[in-house]
Order: C-alpha cells, then structure tokens, then sequence
C-alpha cells in the first residue's frame, strides 16, 4: 500500500528493534517515542514489544512485531496493521455518521409531529426558532414571513425571535424582499446562506447583523439563512440562525465572541432546511385553518344575523345564550364536588358548544314571518277590522235610534218623555259597544287572560250585527274568537306547533353541515335545547338520560334570556330573581337540571349578559 506522511507511528517506552526502524524508513515513516497517551495523533500505529499491554485506550492501532521476524514480514504486518487501522476509523466515522443520521431522523420524526400537533401559531413559531437553535447550538434565531406591503410590493415581516444572550429583542418591522439584507437576499434566490463572519460576507452578498449590533451591543458572526418553502415549493418565509456556539447554554459578549463563537457545520444545512420546510407547510396549515375557522366564523354569524333580521325582537338572543351557556360549561369543568365533578369539556368542546347555542334558533328561518314577530294574539291589522266593525254597528244604532226620533216625530207622539227614553237606550247600547271594544283590545295583550274577558268573547261571537242590505253577521269570527281566546301569550295552538317546529328545522339544517369529528355533536345540542328532564319538552319528548348535558345547560340558559329580555313586544321583561325563582320551580318540578342550576346561580353565571 501507499503510505501517507500524516500516519504517525509511536513507540512504546523500551522497543528496541533495528529491523523495525530500517522498515519504516523505507516506507518512508518515522517512528517517535510516545511520552503522553494524549498527545497521540490520529491516523497512528502504536508498536510494542513483544507480550507488551497497549496503553488504555490505544489497543486498537497497537502491533507487536515478532522480534524473529523478517523485513519482508515485519513490513506486510506493518501495511496490513495501517490499513486495519484506516478500515477500523473509516467504519467508526460511518458509525458515527450513522448514529448522527439516525438521530437526525428520530429528531425530524420528533418535530415532524410536534409541528403538526401544536395549533397556536406563536408557540408553533417558538418551538421552530428553540429547536433549530438546540440543533446548531445557536445563540440566536428570527423567523420571518413572507407577506405583501401597503404598496403591493413583497415584503417579509418579523414573526418571531429568541436570544440566549439577550432579552427582549424582538419587535415587529418588516424588510424588502430584496438583496439589500441577508434574509431578503436569501428569500430573493431561494438558496440557503451560510456565513462564517457576517460582517464580511462572501463576494456578492450582503453584510448582515450591524444594524441589530450597534442597537443591542452584540456582535453577530456566524450565520445560517434557510428559506421556508411550503407544499408547492414557494419560498413563503426565511429562517436566520446567528452565532453557533461550543456549548449551547453558553451567554455570548462582545469580549467572548472569538473564543466560544464557531461557525454552523455544513453538514447539518440539510437538517436545518428540511425542519424549515415542514416548519412553512405547518405555518401553512395553520394559516389556512385559522381562515377556515374565520370563514365558518363569518358563516356562523350571518347566520344568526338572519335569524334576527327575520325577528328583531330577539336580536342578540342567540349570543347571549351562548355566553351564559359556555361560561356555565367552565364552571362545570373546574369544580371538583358533586354529580358533574368528573365532567370536562374540553377547547373543542367548548367550540362546539359556542356553534350549538349561536345556531340552535337557526330553523326560525323556517317558520313564517307572521307568527315569528307575532306580538299580539290577533293577526296584524285585525283588531283595526273589528273596530271598524264596531265604528259600522255604532253608526248602525246611531241611525235606528235617529229613525226612531224622526218616526215618533211625523207620527205626532214625540214628547219629551219618549225622546228621553230613546236617548237612553241610545247611551246604553254605544256604552256596551265601548265596553266591548275595550274588552277586545284588552284580550289582544299577551297577558293570562281573565275568565271574565273569556266569558265576554263568547258571548260576543254568539251577538250578531246587519249589514247594509240586512244580513246577519257575528261581532267576532271564528278565527278572531279563537285568537282572542288563547289563554296565554300570542300563539294558537297551531300556530305554536308551527313555532315549536323551528327546533326540527334547525336540527335539519345543522345535519346537512359536513362538520368535522370534533363539531359532530352541534346538531343533536341543539336539538335537545327545549326537551325537559320529566318529558314534558319538545319536540321530542325526550326524557332525562336522552338530553346531552351540554343541551341541558343551553336549556337553562335559553329559559333565563328569555325570562329578562328586554326587548320581546309580546311580554314584559322580569326581574332577575323573579327569573331564577321561575327556573327553581322548573327545577323542583323535574323539568331542569337542578345541579346545572345551582351552578349557574352559585357561580353567577347570570352576571355575564348583565347590563354594564
């Protein structure tokens, strides 16, 4: 073999052989004393004497020539021993590759999943810059995306940065994407930069780190510039390593920078720019979710703006069922005693709630308008028919009494007596036509009606009036008397079954959403909104182990916004306790859920949509 005048050769303390030295001498190496087992040099022979014990730690390059041996002998032991030792580092340093490649991988794996997992952009951003710091011992790391300025023109803005040495560096500024500054020179040809001093750059690229020296009093070195492409191999952003270090904890000064700064090693670019790939298609990602989630936001609340345009006494209704319903969620998922103790709903949750309340009246979409904004219990434009008919009936006395008048008068039997009585009659019939009136416009309110007002319509829709050519007709039609003669509120019952309706309503239209696994359970939430624990709610009847308990907290929630809302035309708004008492009573009855309740009166929940 050839022999290479950096192979050493040592010799152990007291090996005497003279054959040995004349063989080295022709392969042209010289054998020297080994004084200190430190100072050995590799590549390097180690030769002993006979029976001789290596030096711990150089077994592995020692040889000990027989001392009988020949020249020719003692020189193909030597060549084969420096090629075993050659073979021997070549396959310790493919070891060592091997292990450094695996490790790579194992922590490529590692971040690969880190990064899909993580869903807040600034820690996802933090947890890029730390572990490709820890990889390159990098005292300093910046991230900066991609993004387009006031003027259309490219720019790259700062997202992120860390610094061992220094705190509190970072501030958002944006830069060129141009070849004025190292990361806009590295966005610009899409190739990474390394550098070895940063001040002065390689020919024909910038200087990089002055402007942040003279502000912070640092002296940036080293420095390694990746760009960030994402799925479709767009440069989308840069990531910049400064001043790799010889240990990583190490705190860099001005003073020490010479000493403890080295340069970033070639061999881990691939590393650093395969992290910085995944790390853009994970920011990509991100970013695209968070406009899906705005999308679904903005989607969500026009919705509900519908709803509310469709019936604008309810307008803020479904928001602020939603807050009661999601801060009593919290509530429940911290305490630590009771029946719902071990009950934890979780950020998906919680969305998922939040989607269930502010779309759970969506299917009033659904019912017709007039019965939505039903304020009154006759139809609109009705009560001013049955005045009119009753302005009609009240000129119809008022003519047949007149008639009566004129009649006496032409017959000669028209004395002060008998014009008196007439007026009388006239007086008493206009009086109970007013009473009547009165009695009607009463009976349109919302309120519980009396049995007095009940007898009163009944026996109007039996009175019969004439009209112009004579033909008889009721004071009040089927439908008015039946309007005018619901018990409570505004709606008939079926009117009230077509209003009940908008809970299937918007149970059918949340099912035709795609939702994803962790939204899968807003259409059955908001189904259950108004079912009862005893069975008594609707429209299904469903009975207490059937009800979610997410539908049983908006259930509460729904009932007490409803109870002091301030803005429904067809009943007053109550006050608090009066409210929370009516819910009590549902409890005690078996309609709500009475630990739910507690909760929300013990912690205040009611607080949250009280007026500030």
């Amino acid at each position: 073999m050839g022999t290479d005048q950096t192979f050493h050769v040592y010799l152990a303390p007291g090996l005497e052989n003279a054959d040995l030295a004349a063989v080295l001498a022709e392969l042209g190496l010289e054998g020297q004393r080994l004084e200190d087992v430190a100072t050995v040099v590799q590549p390097a022979l180690l030769l002993l004497e006979p029976g001789q014990d290596a030096p711990e730690g150089l077994a592995d390059i020692a040889l000990a020539p027989p001392k009988d041996a020949s020249r020719a002998a003692i020189r193909e032991l030597l060549r084969v021993a420096m090629e075993n030792v050659v073979l021997r580092r070549e396959v310790k340093q493919h070891e060592e590759q091997a292990r450094r490649q695996h490790r790579q991988f194992e922590e490529l794996n590692r971040i690969g999943i880190a990064l899909s997992a993580e869903r807040d952009i600034g820690k996802l951003q933090e947890f890029i810059l730390l572990t490709m710091r820890q990889l390159t011992n990098a005292d300093g790391a910046s991230l900066w995306r991609k993004t387009v300025g006031d003027d259309g023109s490219p720019q790259l803005f700062l997202a992120s940065s860390q610094n061992t040495s220094l705190a509190n560096t970072y501030q958002a500024f944006k830069v060129p994407v141009d070849q004025k500054s190292v990361v806009g020179y590295t966005v610009t040809v899409g190739r990474s930069q390394l550098y070895d001093d940063a001040y002065h750059p390689p020919p024909g690229k910038p200087q990089g780190g002055r402007g942040f020296d003279q502000q912070y009093g640092y002296r940036t070195k080293s420095m390694l510039t990746v760009p960030m492409r994402n799925y479709n191999n767009e440069v989308v952003g840069a990531v910049q390593l400064i001043n790799a270090k010889r240990r990583f904890d190490t705190k860099l000064t001005i003073d020490n920078v010479p000493d403890e700064v080295v340069s970033f090693r070639p061999e881990d670019l691939e590393m650093i720019e395969s992290i910085a790939s995944q790390a853009a298609v994970a920011l990509d990602n991100k970013s695209l979710l968070d406009s899906i989630q705005a999308l679904f936001d903005g989607f969500v609340q026009a919705s509900v703006t519908a709803i509310e345009q469709r019936d604008p006494s309810t307008a803020g209704h479904s928001g602020r069922v939603e807050s009661l319903t999601t801060s009593l969620a919290r509530a429940v998922s911290e305490i630590e005693s009771g029946k719902y103790r071990d009950v934890y709903l979780s950020e998906d949750q919680l969305k998922e709630l939040r989607y269930a309340c502010l779309l759970h009246d969506f299917g009033k979409v659904g019912v017709r308008e007039h019965i939505l904004v039903k304020a009154k219990k006759l139809m609109p434009g009705q009560l001013e028919v049955i005045q009119a008919r009753f302005e009609f009936v009240e000129r119809s006395v008022q003519y047949k009494y007149a008639t009566e008048k004129l009649d006496r008068m032409r017959r000669g039997v028209a004395d002060d007596a008998a014009t008196a009585e007439i007026d009388m009659r006239l007086a008493e019939e206009l009086e109970r036509l007013r009473m009547w009136i009165q009695g009607i416009v009463a009976a349109n309110e919302p309120s519980v009606m009396p049995e007095d007002k009940a007898s009163m319509l009944e026996a109007l829709s039996q009175e019969t009036y004439h009209d112009m050519a004579g033909r008889p007709h009721p004071m009040l039609d089927p439908q008015e008397f039946r309007f005018l003669s619901i018990r409570k509120g505004t709606l008939d019952p079926h009117e009230r079954l077509e209003m009940e309706a908008h809970v299937t309503h918007s149970f059918h239209f949340l099912t035709k959403i795609p939702w994803t696994s962790v939204m899968r359970g807003i259409p059955e939430i908001a189904y259950g909104h108004h079912e009862k624990l005893d069975g008594s709610g609707y429209p299904r009847g469903l009975s207490a182990e059937q009800i979610p308990v997410q539908a049983r907290m908006m259930t509460i929630s729904d009932i007490y916004d409803a109870l002091t809302a301030q803005d429904r035309p067809y009943k007053r708004a109550v006050a608090r306790d009066v409210a929370l008492d009516i819910l009590h009573s549902e409890a005690n009855d078996g309609k709500l859920d009475k630990d739910l309740l507690d909760i929300f009166v013990k912690k205040q929940i009611y607080q949250v949509t009280a007026p500030r």
